[in-house]
Parts: C-alpha cells; structure tokens; sequence
C-alpha cells in the first residue's frame, strides 16, 4: 500500500486523560510521515465535526484517513467517507475501544500507526439506521446498534462522569438502571415479531468491557448477528450478566439468537426507547436497521481475518 496524502483527525477530548495528548498526535503524525509524505493534522471541536473533516479530506484527494479517537469518533467519520476511494486507518484512543478489542489494534495511537506498512485493506459492509432524526440515506454505523437497556444508560450518562471514569460510567449507569422500569417494545425480522426490552444488532463479537454479546457476528458479513432479549425485570439483566461471564448466554430461553440484514423496532408504550450506534445515542424508534449499499475501506492487520 502506497498512500500520498494523510489527514489525521483527532478528538482532543476523547477519552479520560487529556495530558501530553498533543504530544501523542505529533508523534503519531511523524510516525506515519515515514510512510506517507503528507500528514496534515485536523482537530475536531464539536460533536459532527470528525463526519465533516473526512468528507472535506475526501473531496481534497487525501487517499488516507487516520482517526485518533474513541468509538465515537471513528463513527463519525465512516459517516463522512463511505463508498470513497479513502481508507480509514483507526487510531484508537477514547472511552470506549471496541474496535481495538475486536480487531487487535494496539490501543495507543502511536503504536497502531506504527503498524500502517504492515496493514491490509478491507472492504467492510456497513450498518445503517433511519428514524426520525436521520436525514438522507441514514446513520451509518461500523460495530453495533443497541435499543432499550444499554441505549437508555447512555441517554441518562453524565458526560462529566464519563470524562472522568472512562468506561466505568457505563457500568455505573448499568447499576442506575436496576431500580427503573424496562420498557418492552417491538421488535420485526424476518417475518417474526418479538417483544424485548434491549436488543443487540451487531457486526462485532466484542461488546465492552470484555463481554461477548454476539459470539458469531463477522465485521465483514452483509448481515447482523442479533440478541434479543425479552427479560422484563432489571433483576433477570443480572442473571444475563453473570452468563455472560461464563459466555453461555445462549443457555436462557428468554434470549433469541437470529440472523438478518433487516431489522424494524416500533414503540409499544408512549415512554421513549433508544437507540444508540457504537457507543453513540441515535435517536428514538420507530427505526429501521439495515445492511447499507455503502462499504468502507478499513486498514486493519493483516491476520484479522483470521481472529
């Protein structure tokens, strides 16, 4: 792979320690100057801005996109460079890593783009969600889309608190949910309707925090691996929990397994359910979640394949 122009996006608040971050990103910059000739660094400011870089990157010519951020971040900016000619190099570095945790990408950004030459290129299809807060062809998603549960903890999440704790804010917000109501809602695929109160529709085996949720989902699969959960007590999540430890979550009858490039979610009640994408909160259903006609041209190493 030879690349001639870098454009290196960062968030500079990603993440729980923001000391000698500037420090991180120019020394990644010049890691990756020995392989590309220009790296030009961009800093994002506000919530949107990682889309807008990679768009603008993209029409200026530069054939790499590098992301230093946390999931979020990397969402963001898929949104501005699908079905380009760029490829994404993911930097991780933020609150949550699920890429790095399911792709082996080292978690410091100067070591991931110390890997660049040894990297592949893969066509990766993407996911996509339309409700009433998309616009166009959708929000487009890399790993994950989440309704109910996990979407309502990050709905209620202090960011403040998730500045500090990084990960364990989730976890936090997990515990503030065992004393709400769950709210079931409808769920349609593939001809069947069910009723849960959290679903997971995954291209990632990895969820967080080392939990497996989707043991058999392929980031470079046309289709969704999906968990449906159908629980209505925040007692029976930890029960989920616990086998989730033991990566026998497959044991409860109240869990549904399927496979799909479509999914449809419908409000049952008049209390709002969300969704969130990677990590990010997207809205409320009614939606729709589907396999786009989009790819992404996403560096990752060159055994992933094989993990």
């Amino acid at each position: 792979m030879i690349f001639k122009r870098a454009a290196l996006i960062h968030n500079p608040v990603s993440g729980r320690r923001s000391r000698r971050r500037d420090e991180k990103i120019e020394g990644t910059r010049s890691i990756l100057k020995q392989w590309v000739p220009q790296v030009e660094v961009l800093t994002t400011s506000r919530a949107g801005d990682a889309s807008r870089l990679a768009k603008e990157a993209v029409a200026a010519d530069y054939d790499l996109i590098a992301v230093s951020g946390g999931d979020g971040t990397i969402n963001e900016a898929i949104d501005g460079m699908a079905d380009s000619d760029s490829a994404l190099l993911p930097l991780p570095f933020g609150t949550a890593n699920v890429l790095a945790e399911l792709t082996g990408i080292p978690l410091q950004p100067e070591h991931a783009a110390s890997l660049l030459p040894k990297m592949k290129t893969f066509e990766v299809p993407l996911g996509c969600v339309h409700n009433a807060t998309t616009t166009g062809s959708g929000r487009l998603f890399l790993l994950m889309c989440g309704v109910g549960v996990d979407a309502g903890v990050i709905y209620s999440l202090d960011n403040r608190l998730k500045t500090y704790l990084g990960e364990g804010a989730y976890w936090l917000g997990s515990l503030d949910q065992l004393h709400r109501k769950l709210e079931p809602f409808s769920v349609h695929i593939n001809g069947k309707t069910y009723e849960a109160t959290f679903v997971l529709v995954s291209k990632s085996r990895c969820y967080g925090g080392g939990l497996v949720i989707t043991p058999d989902a392929d980031l470079l699969a046309s289709e969704f691996e999906i968990a449906i959960f159908h629980g209505r007590s925040p007692l029976r999540y930890v029960a989920y929990l616990a086998q989730l430890a033991t990566r026998q979550l497959n044991s409860f009858s109240d869990v549904t397994f399927t496979r799909s490039q479509r999914v449809e979610f419908t409000p049952i009640g008049t209390v709002p359910v969300y969704l969130e994408v990677d990590g990010e909160l997207a809205g409320r259903i009614p939606a729709t979640v589907n396999i786009a006609p989009k790819t992404l041209k996403l560096l990752l190493p060159q055994n992933f394949s094989a993990r």
